[in-house]
């Protein structure tokens, strides 16, 4: 009897081991397969999941914040895992989750996928995959939550009110639970409100660039203006343009955007970006300022393809149309300034 049971045993096992496969880590990452992905997803409640190619510069862009994010909820004791599905190895994969460009990105939860819409670097990963599996305002208790919590995000929004129940706490809880990429906190210890000298009920953004704090203290039961108040703020007045802000710049709130093509090299460099800067802090929440360099100048054919497109893209949706002014300056030239390129010739405007 004692034989015919392990028999039993070996035999189980033996089938379980055909349709699994050992999961390894890169960089604290799960390398999925087609043997092994069913497994990985059901035996974990949170996967976030990168399909990606090897030659996909985005992909190879993407990959040191992906694997950051995997150590930052590794030293959390997080149950949420990070893993990544070669696509061009593992192609029924890909066909069959619907991957059809590079890098893709989908969040499982109990096995159900979503599309990830997050940021691209390691600490909009981790504030999207946490409001997605927990609150969308963490609660802050005390002075010494609320200084952690300012001090743990480059961006760190706190709500302060006097009842968690108030209208205003709601149409915050509101916002938060639609802007994945930022950290949020409620509280309604006053405490934290003496610290931080707040009078009544506000919204309090940190940030670690420009003037450090912006505060919101009228129309806090309305959602719209709550979330104004955030996009306007949570990027620089003047911003550069990489793979980081590239989606926060033409995904936000702001619909009027102004590009600056400039150069290092500029005997006014430092003048110009004066002057950008302080048309952008006069003109904050209404035109976005964007600041590429000469690398980036080089592709002005495609920006301006890229802006013809976003404008065409805008009609026949609701809300008022992008927007854009193209400010290019280099050399000992004064810059000249369009609302849409008339005409181009390669390297100007």
């Amino acid at each position: 009897m004692n034989t015919m049971r392990l028999l039993v045993a070996t035999l189980t096992l033996s089938v379980a081991a055909l349709g699994s496969e050992e999961m390894t880590k890169e960089e604290g990452v799960l390398v999925l397969t087609e043997k092994n992905f069913a497994s990985a997803i059901g035996n974990n409640e949170y996967v976030l999941v990168e399909f990606y190619a090897p030659w996909c510069g985005h992909c190879k862009a993407l990959a040191p914040e992906y694997a950051k994010a995997a150590g930052i909820l590794a030293e959390k004791d997080s149950p949420i895992k990070l893993a990544k599905v070669d696509a061009t190895e593992e192609s029924s994969l890909a066909e069959e989750h619907g991957v059809r460009g590079y890098p893709t990105l989908k969040f499982f939860r109990n096995g159900k996928p979503i599309e990830y819409n997050g940021g691209r670097t390691a600490d909009t990963i981790v504030s999207w995959i946490e409001k997605k599996t927990g609150p969308p305002a963490v609660t802050i208790g005390g002075v010494d939550d609320a200084k952690k919590f300012v001090d743990d995000n480059k961006i760190a929004i706190l709500g302060v009110f006097a009842d968690e129940e108030s209208d205003a706490a709601k149409a915050y809880k509101e916002v938060a639970g639609n802007l994945d990429d930022y950290k949020f906190g409620i509280s309604t210890d006053a405490g934290v409100k003496g610290e931080y000298k707040i009078e009544g009920d506000a919204i309090v953004l940190f940030k670690d660039f420009d003037e450090g704090r912006n505060d919101l203290t009228e129309d806090l039961t309305d959602v719209e203006k709550i979330t104004k108040f955030v996009s306007a703020n949570v990027l620089p007045h003047l911003v550069d343009f990489n793979h980081e802000t590239a989606q926060k710049i033409f995904g936000g709130e702001v619909k009027n955007h102004l590009l600056l093509f400039l150069s290092y090299k500029s005997d006014d460099y430092n003048g110009q970006v004066e002057i950008a800067t302080k048309l952008a802090k006069e003109n904050k929440g209404k035109v976005r300022s964007t600041r590429l360099h000469r690398i980036q100048c080089d592709l002005i054919d495609f920006w301006i393809l890229l802006l013809g497109s976003v404008r065409l893209s805008q009609h026949g949706r609701r809300g008022p149309p992008t927007h854009f002014g193209v400010l290019r300056h280099e050399g000992g030239r004064a810059p000249r300034h369009a609302p849409y390129p008339p005409g181009r010739r390669h390297g100007q405007v």
